[in-house]
């Protein structure tokens, strides 16, 4: 099964999209092979086969598939009567990188890294709000007129809230449980909780529960603690006339320099560069 990347700072580059629809079940999906185009089909009403690689796929009304560029691609049955569908064939920019993008909340200060990571299209899947997602398809194809550069920041909208619906709907209830709960009982706290203390509290092993967390946020608990606590580091700067060691003694870090590397390591830059950004203002 092949799957589409996505460089998640490039938009996907629409080149064709369009709505069809066959009311009398007289067609058969064509047999073609696109060298550069990527395809997304989203199907409104009826079914339709889709042959890609020796897998076979029916798609019903709600459901979706990306066609990888490169493939051979066919269909041997015709579709049901009053079925309508829509597409769009789109370029990507090949990806550097194999690093996942994670679905997290922001940061005050987002590092550039945040950015340089891929996102990996679900192969397939369905919609539940067949009727929104028709609408925003037809929104998507009615942007023609507005340039291709519109209708490309659309389609990578809509790409996007496929992802997160398939990220969220992967995630195990159990996995969910645990990651809310460290992230509840480290922000509950002012300073950085120790391994010890987060096992105790969530009464599980904490190997376990690390290994969870990485899996499902793509940092650990460390890092994400840390980035707690540069978010109040920075809300001490930004409220009260507290120096760099001052903050550094009150979120308790064990001196200046240590603080400042880590501060540079969430946010991209220096506190000492923070401040003078502020200050200028």
């Amino acid at each position: 099964m092949t799957q589409i990347k996505l460089l998640s700072y490039h938009l996907p580059l629409v080149n064709e999209a369009d709505y069809l629809e066959d009311i009398d079940g007289k067609l058969a999906h064509p047999n073609r092979l696109l060298t550069d185009l990527h395809v997304f089909i989203f199907v409104q009403s009826g079914e339709i086969e889709v042959i890609e690689d020796q897998t076979t796929y029916t798609l019903k009304s709600g459901d979706y598939l990306f066609l990888h560029k490169g493939i051979n691609h066919w269909g041997t049955k015709p579709y049901k009567p009053n079925t309508s569908w829509y597409y769009i064939h789109f370029f990507t920019t090949k990806t550097d990188t194999t690093n996942e993008y994670q679905w997290t909340s922001s940061p005050s200060i987002i590092a550039q890294d945040s950015y340089e990571k891929v996102l990996t299209l679900p192969k397939t899947g369905a919609v539940e709000q067949v009727d929104y997602f028709s609408t925003k398809l037809k929104q998507l194809i009615d942007h023609q007129r507005n340039g291709p550069l519109i209708q490309s920041l659309n389609c990578y909208q809509l790409f996007l809230e496929l992802y997160q619906q398939d990220k969220q709907t992967a995630r195990k209830p159990h996995a969910d449980k645990i990651v809310k709960q460290v992230q509840q009982l480290c922000q509950a706290h002012e300073h950085k909780l120790s391994s010890q203390v987060i096992a105790q509290h969530l009464h599980l092993n904490y190997p376990y529960i690390s290994t969870i967390f990485k899996k499902e946020t793509g940092k650990t608990i460390n890092h994400y603690q840390n980035e707690l606590m540069i978010e109040r580091a920075i809300t001490l700067f930004n409220q009260t006339d507290l120096n760099i060691t001052e903050v550094s003694e009150r979120l308790d870090f064990p001196n200046p320099f240590y603080f400042s590397r880590v501060f540079k390591q969430i946010t991209g830059i220096s506190p000492s560069l923070y401040l003078k950004q502020r200050y200028r203002q």
